[in-house]
């Protein structure tokens, strides 16, 4: 396993190189890939330039976001479906062998029933394209109540029901393991030794507010890991590392949360906590080869992201 930094997670905003120097500065082994602005770069000026920078600073890629909506209407799928054969044949010239997607957690139009079967279905297509370029795909789930806010249907809101549509979709997806919807959900740890072998694709942990139920947290009460105590972090690591897992493990927090910390901050304390996680677990932290002195952020230098969750 290794630490993972995420532009969607904490979420952070700035330039490539920016990134990367901050996930050097605090140990972190690997970041995420945005793969439609790594898609332009290519583009404009070949992969191999395009990857220069991650290439030189030795990081792996953690994951992208799949650059398909699985929950849209026939017309967007079959637009977004037209474009990926491309975005995954830059994925694979990027060395990015991990593509994650959110289940959305209820529909206004379809049943259980009727939801699953198009999930299956489009999930069968995408992973064909994914098999043959060695991509796996991560399902990720919104366990929050509020996230079903105006849908009639309900669909998957718990991590048992992801293994059910997991079980019945392409070998190449899998399942994010999130220490937050497990939480959220009051699900057990053990749940994550059911995932089929192999098939744990990202592992994600944060923490949560203190005296507040799970079924009653809102996604801006994701902290990060370490914060309060409430989310065994390392209990969530030492079960995926005993299952196999050998993947990125990313530090998960609302925009919310992290107000008033800078960038550069709120990534020393991340990976300051993913060590503390790392120790936990019982796992050995590697000794980084580039250790730069950072420098402190501007009192006015904030954390810049859309918050979207991936």
């Amino acid at each position: 396993m290794f630490r993972n930094l995420s532009i969607y997670g904490l979420p952070l905003s700035g330039r490539p190189s920016e990134l990367i120097e901050l996930a050097l500065s605090f140990g972190f082994e690997a970041l995420d890939l945005d793969i439609l602005d790594f898609q332009r770069q290519a583009e404009a000026y070949g992969a191999d330039h395009a990857r220069r920078l991650m290439v030189s600073a030795r990081l792996k890629v953690g994951s992208f976001r799949l650059p398909v909506d699985l929950a849209a209407d026939d017309e967007t799928f079959a637009a977004e479906l037209k474009l990926l054969p491309a975005r995954l044949d830059v994925a694979q010239a990027a060395e990015a062998i991990r593509a994650v997607a959110t289940v959305e957690p209820a529909s206004a139009e379809h049943g259980f029933k009727d939801c699953f079967e198009l999930h299956r279905a489009r999930l069968d297509t995408i992973g064909e394209q994914l098999a043959s370029r060695g991509i796996q795909l991560g399902l990720a789930i919104r366990p929050e109540t509020e996230a079903r806010a105006g849908k009639t249907h309900q669909f998957i809101t718990t991590f048992e029901e992801l293994l059910g549509l997991v079980a019945a979709a392409h070998g190449q997806v899998g399942v994010v393991v999130d220490a937050w919807a497990l939480h959220v959900t009051g699900e057990p740890v053990e749940l994550i030794t059911k995932v089929p072998a192999g098939r744990i694709v990202e592992v994600r942990v944060s923490d949560a507010a203190r005296e507040v139920s799970g079924r009653d947290l809102t996604a801006q009460q994701r902290l990060l890991p370490g914060e309060t105590g409430v989310i065994d972090a390392s209990a969530i690591v030492k079960a995926a590392h005993e299952a196999g897992f050998e993947g990125p493990v990313t530090p998960w927090a609302n925009r919310a949360s992290l107000a008033g910390r800078g960038r550069e901050k709120t990534v020393r304390l991340a990976g300051e906590r993913m060590e503390a996680v790392w120790r936990g677990a019982g796992l050995t932290i590697a000794t980084p080869w580039f250790m730069p002195v950072a420098k402190e952020e501007p009192a006015f230098a904030g954390v810049e992201s859309d918050g979207d969750e991936g």
